[in-house]
């Protein structure tokens, strides 16, 4: 396993900067978004997340429900 650590600083309005070679190797760029978990034990992981465009979620859903009405409907 190969892990890297870097010490970030918590700036005054509580923003922190990734450093280019920690971004390069979790493969994010600007605008990316970060997902923030406080585990139990108070340590923090930022997972990369895709931002979907709600319209076409709410597709996708609408697009599910059908499926699943019409699979109900059928005969066994």
């Amino acid at each position: 396993v190969n892990l890297m650590s870097e010490f970030l600083q918590i700036r005054s309005n509580g923003q922190i900067t990734l450093p280019a070679q920690t971004r390069r190797k979790a493969k994010i760029s600007e605008g990316d978004l970060l997902e923030a978990i406080v585990e139990e034990d108070g340590s923090i992981r930022l997972v990369p997340k895709l931002a979907v465009d709600r319209a076409l979620a709410e597709k996708y859903q609408l697009n599910d429900i059908a499926w699943a009405v019409k699979q109900k409907g059928k005969k066994k």
